[in-house]
């Protein structure tokens, strides 16, 4: 697949995408176009304290809509917080849905939407094309830089009574409008920006070396990594406007890439963790990167030196290291945003690997892995990043 094979035949869609700094105060109008009138923000508290909220209400209200806001969402996004704010929807009779936010608040307002025209739990719609009714006219706005969710046709949400992710894929969950104001970015927390930069990374890496790669998502995935590498340390250093803007770019073009060509090991085995720890997505991705791409290496040989290029190194006459300089690389971004580096650091329990392994073997993600992997060799992978 990929750049292996220029024949195959692929399929690309996207939202409409509106990118640029200053452009938060767009959302009213992009709410207006999609016939809302009574819109439902959801978001939450952080963003409400940065003042993020309060434009996106202001843009909303100036547009002539009435806004009901719904902020009870919290990082990993519960089905109880789905529900919750799905009867809230439909108690105010609302139309529109806008998400303003990280993954969570994002997923939160797919979730809703799922729920919105389909009924029932949100657990009736795990798995893939499981929705069969059009979800309400949808306006995702990304706050941090790596999730993806504003151009996704993914929704990820923690079943608290199972501690699993449920994931949802359907072409219906991405949204009708993806608007990214590079701006956000300023309030949000270091500790933040290199775990959602590090996500996209991981995004970008997987999609890049997945079996249902195409040269439309390498395009993106090659240029999430090649903004990444060069901003990625600046933007958390010093926070200049120009690094954050392109860790937001990083951010779209990684979403638009794993949204088709889907992802691999490293996510199939961070959704069990993430459920049953509450952890940060973008940390157990750093936990789990290194090792899971040395275990894929063997098999994406003939795309390796593609892929040093795009991190900025000059492969040609170093054929035989670029292994570890793509590695060196990696290590250094991870590195940069300060991330865990192994999974003990994250709280995980050592005695919970193989049931870890064990579920992550039901993971969509591993479907699309570069290389066909067994419940010992997943065991093996998170005990070498414990």
């Amino acid at each position: 697949m990929g750049l292996d094979n220029p024949n195959q035949h692929c399929k690309f869609e996207v939202p409409e995408i509106i990118f640029g700094r200053g452009l938060l105060n767009q959302v009213g109008s992009c709410a207006r176009r999609l016939g809302g009138k009574k819109v439902f923000l959801v978001s939450d508290e952080g963003l409400f304290k940065a003042g993020w909220v309060d434009r996106v209400m202001k843009s909303l209200q100036g547009a002539g809509l009435t806004v009901v806001l719904y902020d009870q969402v919290t990082s990993n996004p519960k089905d109880h917080e789905i529900d919750a704010g799905f009867r809230e929807y439909v108690a105010q009779g609302a139309d529109v849905i806008v998400g303003l936010g990280g993954g969570s608040a994002m997923d939160a307002a797919k979730g809703i939407a799922i729920l919105g025209s389909n009924g029932g739990q949100i657990q009736d719609y795990r798995g893939v094309d499981q929705i069969h009714r059009p979800l309400p006219p949808l306006v995702l706005c990304p706050t941090t830089c790596g999730t993806g969710s504003d151009v996704s046709q993914f929704a990820v949400i923690n079943d608290t009574s199972e501690r699993c992710k449920v994931t949802i894929m359907s072409r219906c969950v991405a949204p009708d409008i993806s608007l990214t104001d590079p701006d956000t970015l300023e309030t949000l927390p270091d500790e933040y920006l290199g775990s959602s930069a590090v996500d996209a990374l991981s995004h970008a890496i997987e999609a890049y070396f997945s079996i249902a790669a195409s040269t439309l998502t390498d395009v993106n995935a090659a240029q999430s990594l090649t903004l990444l590498a060069k901003s990625f340390e600046n933007a958390v250093k010093e926070r200049r406007p120009e690094d954050l803007e392109d860790l937001s770019r990083a951010s779209l073009h990684a979403g638009m890439a794993f949204s088709h060509a889907l992802l691999g090991i490293s996510h199939a085995l961070a959704q069990p963790i993430g459920g049953l720890y509450d952890a940060n997505h973008g940390h157990v991705n750093a936990a789990l990167l290194p090792e899971v791409l040395r275990y894929d290496f063997p098999v994406v040989e003939r795309k390796l030196s593609a892929f040093a290029t795009a991190l900025g190194h000059n492969t040609l006459g170093n054929e035989k290291y670029v292994q570890e300089m793509a590695l060196e690389t990696i290590d250094h971004l991870l590195d940069a945003g300060n991330a865990p580096r192994s999974l003990r650091h994250l709280g995980v329990r050592e005695e919970d690997l193989p049931d870890l392994a064990r579920r992550a073997l039901d993971d969509v993600c591993l479907l699309t892995s570069p290389r066909q992997t067994d419940q010992e060799d997943l065991l093996g992978i998170l005990k070498r990043s414990y």
